[in-house]
Parts: structure tokens; sequence; C-alpha cells
């Protein structure tokens, strides 16, 4: 009897070898799929409707007329990206029970071996929270001009809950919405910068009043 329990662990000890490495890769690849998929299908559901950078965003001038500001609608921000977070999260807790099954001659870890035998079938259970922003960026249009792109970032954190193993995955995915193009003053020196720094040089600051 006690021969048969430690055969027994053995055999136990050795598919749990053999088979984690497997389950991890088959989980990993799993989550990134769902993860993908449900922010796909939620962003192209949430804005569908015609986004326009005006809703966003506001561009404020001086008394000249020269755009020196622009500012964020953080109220329309942060209604878009509850709706996406909200949507993807109940995108998540629809996916049902996904099984897979191994075939049992990966447990010998032999390349000959490993497509035969019987199918072990193993269920996945996916868990996931998710966390969605507004990203924008200034880039060069041209002289005097500048582009400020708007993106979406949704980030899923998804865990897969599998026998012998769990494995988490952080998938990350950027869809830009809306953009649009601002006439600033021509610089006296024309050059090459991205982000920050153009800002600063296309759409001067106002002075901090003394």
């Amino acid at each position: 009897m006690a021969a048969m329990v430690a055969v027994g662990g053995l055999l136990f000890a050795l598919v749990d070898w053999r088979l984690r490495p497997t389950l991890h890769q088959i989980a990993s690849a799993q989550a990134r799929v769902l993860a993908t998929e449900a922010v796909s299908q939620a962003v192209a559901t949430e804005i569908a409707e015609d986004i326009r950078w005006e809703d966003l965003y506001a561009l404020r001038p001086d008394s000249t007329g020269r755009v020196v500001l622009v500012q964020p609608n953080t109220a329309e921000i942060d209604r878009l990206t509850s709706k996406v977070t909200n949507r993807v999260q109940e995108l998540l807790k629809k996916v049902t029970v996904t099984q897979v099954r191994i075939p049992l001659g990966q447990v010998f870890g032999s390349q000959i071996l490993a497509n035969m035998g019987p199918r072990i079938p193993i269920s996945v259970v996916p868990v996931g929270t998710v966390t969605t922003k507004i990203l924008s960026d200034f880039e060069q249009a041209g002289i005097n001009q500048i582009r400020h792109k708007i993106y979406l970032e949704v980030a899923a954190h998804i865990k897969l809950v599998v026998p012998l193993v769990a494995s988490a995955v952080d998938v990350t995915v950027q869809v830009p919405i809306t953009e649009v193009l601002i006439m600033g003053d021509v610089p006296q020196t024309y050059i090459q910068l991205e982000g920050s720094e153009l800002r600063n040089l296309l759409l001067p600051q106002t002075p901090p009043a003394q």
C-alpha cells in the first residue's frame, strides 16, 4: 500500500513538473487573447459615436488670439474612461471557462511523444482587472503647425487560474480616437523638436503674473 502511495506521489510530481511550463505558456497566451479581444470590443462599442477633439480638450488663447494653453475637459475624459473600463470588465466577466486539452505525451518531455497519448482536459478560469486612461501627444506637422493626438489606453491585468499553476499577464492596448492640427506662432528658428519641447516652442506659455 505504501509503495502504491509512493508511486502515485512520484507520478503526480512528474506530471506537475512536466506540465507546469506548458500550462504556463497556454495560460499566458489565452490571457493575452482574452484581454485583447475584450479591450478591442469595448473600445469599438464605446467610441462608436463620433468623439470630437473639442469634446476632450479646449484651446485657450491670450488677448492677442495666440494659443497659449491646451486644456483638458476632465469631466468628459473621466466619463469616457469610466465607460470603457466598465465595458471591458463586463466582457471579461462574461468569458466562460475555457477548456484546453494537453496530450499526455508532454509529461515525458519528449518532442517525439509530445502529441501522443490521451489528451488531459484542463479548465482555464480567467479573472481580470482593468484600468483606462487618456493619453495625448504633440508632434510636428509642419512649420507653424503641430498635431495633437489623443489615445485611449486600456490596461488589463488578467489572471488565469488553472490546475497546478496560476498565470498573470498584463496587456496594454492603445487606440487613437481623435486628433487636431493647431496653428502656432512661426518660430524665429526652425528646430526639430518633439513632445513637450515642441509644445513649448510653438505654443508659448503666458508669463506668470508679477
